[in-house]
């Protein structure tokens, strides 16, 4: 095994039990920490004359503390509890090393009080605020109890723990403020998600429901003619509009799911994908009129000023509109006016026939109204529709900013 190999399985192992304790640390925190405490114990215990005992001593405080990262735990009690496997043996060996004076080298700075400033720093960090702050009284007491007086003074090693501490408690503030980073940024992408599957879903709604709907009116047509023994030209003749309209749905379907999926349908609707606009308008209509509907279309201004997503968003509202109007009161004349001027304004009534008449529907009954009211939006436009007397009405008007394209000299 090289080198490099050795190291890396170090690291994902190590990734791998940062991430089982819920932290938000680097992987090679845990072993700078046990770098740090086991030089530190190796120096207390070595300043002591006992060997034999203060090396037991030493065993008793690293090895429970380097078993919480370094040694995989299976016991689900283990799992959540390893801080009582630590805190104990912790504090017990520290004040077994404390209880011996420090009589060889460097006596004068005894180390073992300031074994338990990484321990603090560690339980504040990995247990949280309360059980790293009892963790840190406790090493408190210890210290008072049994910390030998030295000329460096055991309030150093007081100052030192109430250090390690803060920097626990710093630490400690950095990964919750990381965390409700992240959580931020998963809800983000969340309702990003929902509302691109929203976006798509309003595209396929209305490109389906206009094209079953003329298709439908078509086949009716055909049926008709058929039942009632007419001339078998006018079927064949609908049945091939119907078939014409529903290729060219499948093409613009697939148009539309390409541009969706490469993030080519930007807010100006530029894009690799000629999406309809305000100039199929007129196409739209006469899609309506081939399949029976009485449609009266009426424009003013020029159409070449729209820009391109304002355009889509116009196609798609009128398309909602005479899909609703064929789909709830098919044979009723449908009235649709766009008017260019300072703004833009588009306008499509037919007469209520059926449930609808006399009923008021807000804007946010249906899927398909809901469609448009969120499209106009998206154009800063306002929305109305509803039931007005004896006519169902949809009135979309776009204010001048937002006609943005300008007719080239």
């Amino acid at each position: 095994m090289s080198v490099q190999s050795l190291a890396r399985d170090v690291r994902d192992f190590l990734e791998g039990r940062v991430r089982s304790k819920d932290l938000d640390i680097p992987w090679w925190a845990p072993l700078l920490s046990a770098a740090g405490l086991v030089a530190m114990v190796t120096v207390a215990v070595l300043q002591r004359e006992a060997a034999g005992e203060m090396v037991l001593a030493g065993l008793v405080i690293t090895v429970p503390s380097l078993s919480i990262f370094f040694i995989p735990n299976n016991g689900e009690w283990l799992k959540h509890h390893m801080w009582v496997v630590d805190l104990v043996p912790t504090l017990a060996g520290s004040a077994w090393l404390m209880s011996q004076p420090a009589t060889g080298f460097w006596p004068q700075h005894d180390f073992a009080p300031a074994v338990l400033v990484p321990l603090a720093l560690e339980m504040v960090v990995r247990e949280g605020f309360k059980t790293g702050t009892l963790y840190a009284i406790a090493s408190a007491v210890i210290m008072g109890v049994f910390a030998t007086d030295t000329p460096s003074g055991v309030g150093v090693h007081f100052l030192l723990l109430f250090v390690g501490w803060i920097l626990g408690l710093l630490i400690l503030a950095q990964m919750r403020a990381l965390r409700a980073e992240r959580l931020a940024r998963e809800q983000e992408h969340s309702r990003a998600t929902e509302a691109e599957r929203t976006r798509i879903a309003r595209e396929i709604h209305d490109l389906v429901g206009h094209s079953l709907s003329i298709t439908l009116l078509h086949l009716t047509a055909a049926r008709r003619a058929v039942a009632e023994g007419d001339d078998p030209d006018e079927a064949v003749s609908a049945l091939t509009e119907a078939e014409t309209i529903g290729r060219r749905a499948m093409t613009e379907i697939r148009r539309t799911i390409g541009a969706l999926s490469i993030g080519v349908l930007s807010a100006d609707g530029a894009g690799t994908a000629p999406l309809p606009g305000a100039a199929d308008v007129v196409r739209l209509v006469e899609e309506g009129r081939s399949a029976g509907q009485t449609i009266t279309f009426s424009s003013s201004g020029d159409l070449s000023r729209i820009d391109a997503g304002v355009g889509l968003g116009i196609y798609r509202i009128l398309q909602e509109s005479l899909a609703n109007a064929i789909r709830h009161a098919p044979g009723a004349p449908v009235s649709v006016t766009l008017a260019v001027a300072d703004g833009i304004r588009l306008s499509v009534q037919n007469p209520l026939v059926g449930a609808r008449r006399g009923v008021g529907v807000s804007i946010g009954e249906g899927s398909g109204l809901a469609g448009m009211a969120a499209r106009a939006e998206q154009l800063r436009g306002r929305l109305s529709a509803g039931a007005e007397e004896s006519m169902w009405k949809v009135d979309l008007v776009i204010p001048p900013h937002c006609l943005v394209r300008k007719a080239l000299a």
